[in-house]
């Protein structure tokens, strides 16, 4: 899923090497389809806006990683966006720090992509609030003509999508599952506690909670979410069985 195809989509943004896989674009297009079709060039307008809304979303989130790969721990690193959303990849494996201020540093790479989208998420909100008190109910010129669409309702659209996703992207992320962002917080702070066997406590918490919400996205017929969710729980099946094995 991560290996590099002639299909991708590389460039550079604020230093960082950024890399797009294709399955990007369709994983996301497919989350975010309407259900509705009353009108294709609406319907397409909704998929290209949300999915620009979700570029911009998950680049601002893994960039949170970035600037601290960059700045804390002195490392430079990549982005990918791959069929599960994105990921920041150090070139070189950074440099832990031990101690009480090891884990604050720990904790604070893996918050930093859902803080980055929170802070994005509120900015947003301050301009849709801004745009609303100047332009509701005063129609561009400029019209989406095929479904009268305004210019104005186009941005609307577009920051709303942006907020949503950053906040909804970010909240999941936080989620003790690993290997997410708050899997990676709770496996430090578990071995920070225990290092003998705060990895595999971390595992065991992280396959539960997986769990859980796999059955509640069923539940709530999100079937394409609970495929996500029943994956992380095998995962970390397959590395807690793993770790068994390897210290019997």
């Amino acid at each position: 899923m991560y290996q590099p195809t002639s299909y991708d989509i590389n460039f550079q943004f604020l230093g960082f090497p950024i890399r797009i896989h294709p399955l990007f674009w369709l994983v996301i297009a497919l989350i975010g389809m309407p259900h509705n079709i009353n009108n294709m060039s609406f319907f397409l307008l909704q998929v290209v806006l949300w999915i620009a809304a979700a570029f911009v979303s998950i680049l601002v989130h893994e960039l949170g990683h970035a600037f601290v790969f960059r700045y804390v721990y002195g490392v430079s690193s990549q982005i990918i966006f791959h069929g599960m959303g994105g990921m920041t990849v150090p070139f070189v494996p950074h440099q832990k720090r031990y101690g009480f201020f090891g884990l604050l540093c720990e904790v604070f790479l893996s918050a930093a992509g859902p803080l980055a989208g929170f802070v994005l998420a509120g900015l947003l909100a301050v301009v849709f609030t801004f745009l609303t008190i100047q332009f509701h109910g005063t129609p561009f010129e400029n019209e989406f003509i095929s479904s009268g669409l305004t210019v104005y309702s186009i941005i609307e659209n577009f920051i709303m999508n942006v907020v949503t996703i950053s906040i909804v992207w970010g909240i999941f992320n936080l989620l003790p599952i690993y290997p997410m962002d708050g899997g990676h917080i709770s496996r430090e702070i578990f071995s920070f506690i225990s290092p003998r066997n705060g990895v595999a406590n971390s595992l065991v918490l992280s396959m539960v909670v997986a769990i859980l919400f796999a059955v509640l996205a069923v539940r709530f017929g999100v079937i394409f979410v609970a495929i996500l969710f029943a994956y992380f729980a095998y995962q970390n099946y397959q590395e807690l069985s793993f770790r068994s094995f390897r210290y019997r």
